[in-house]
């Protein structure tokens, strides 16, 4: 076997295990031939435009534009003094058990007193009048208590109202993002339902691109295709997964919307980046 003929072998051979490779690859993770392009556009995952439920003066902001937050972080409050001391009215009202251990203590005692007298009704020591008043006693006594501790299960819904409207003068975010605008700034007043601080998350970027309906037919969630994203963009081709093909053509132009999504752990890719779609 001369030098040259092995040498092609071991070529083939290392070609034929590279493209069982691919099979074995393409076997999981279906791909497109990338025979066609479509234009379109990066998006955040979450854009979230937050708002505050009352109306209220921003007496603390906590964060500033590029601010970096967690899910359930604090990003403002509104004033909130009065709503401080109603949850503290209220928690006190329900400290308050002073009455109802009174009524217990009463309630044994009377419970024992009547034990005590029944031995001696049998015997003719007390009068039945004697009995059924201290049961009476004893039964309105436990009335009481009974209606006092209704009255603390009352107090304990009361100070939940309260906790929740004071909760309501915060706002905290409900993603993981970054602050990008601040509608409002400290010592202003905001109305309910008005978008104060927007936070994005960029961990992972959507690509909204639109393509021709015959195309669309081919296009399938699941399958990986390439986004080019021009020059402008560090590692300009991502790889990534088609989420949405969507089943309706759209009359005027003839095109199909398609949404494609890849990470974007370190941010590298904004949001509103236009590129193209690679199937």
């Amino acid at each position: 076997m001369t030098p040259t003929f092995a040498m092609g072998l071991r070529w083939m051979g290392t070609g034929l295990l590279a493209a069982f490779s691919f099979l074995q690859a393409g076997a999981q993770t279906p791909v497109a031939a990338f025979s066609a392009s479509a234009p379109g556009v990066t998006q955040a995952m979450r854009d979230v435009k937050l708002s505050v439920t009352v109306a209220g003066r921003i007496e603390s902001l906590l964060v500033s534009e590029g601010s970096r937050v967690r899910q359930g972080e604090l990003l403002l409050h509104l004033d909130r003094t009065l709503e401080q001391l109603e949850v503290q009215r209220r928690r006190l009202l329900l400290q308050d058990h002073v009455r109802i251990d009174e009524l217990k203590q009463k309630e044994q005692v009377l419970q024992q007193q009547v034990q005590s007298l029944l031995p001696l009704l049998a015997s003719g020591g007390v009068s039945r009048k004697q009995v059924e008043d201290e049961g009476i006693a004893l039964g309105n006594v436990m009335a009481d208590r009974r209606a006092l501790e209704a009255v603390k299960e009352r107090e304990q819904v009361e100070l939940q109202l309260a906790q929740e409207a004071y909760e309501r003068r915060h706002l905290r975010s409900p993603i993981n993002g970054i602050v990008t605008k601040l509608a409002a700034r400290q010592g202003e007043s905001v109305a309910p339902s008005e978008p104060v601080i927007t936070v994005v998350d960029t961990s992972r970027v959507r690509f909204i691109a639109a393509v021709p309906a015959a195309a669309g037919q081919r296009l399938r969630p699941g399958l990986s295709v390439r986004i080019d994203l021009g020059p402008e963009v560090r590692l300009s081709f991502r790889q990534a997964q088609l989420v949405f093909v969507s089943p309706v053509t759209d009359p005027s132009s003839g095109l199909v919307e398609v949404i494609a999504e890849f990470d974007n752990p370190e941010g590298v890719v904004r949001p509103g980046i236009t590129g193209r779609l690679l199937f």
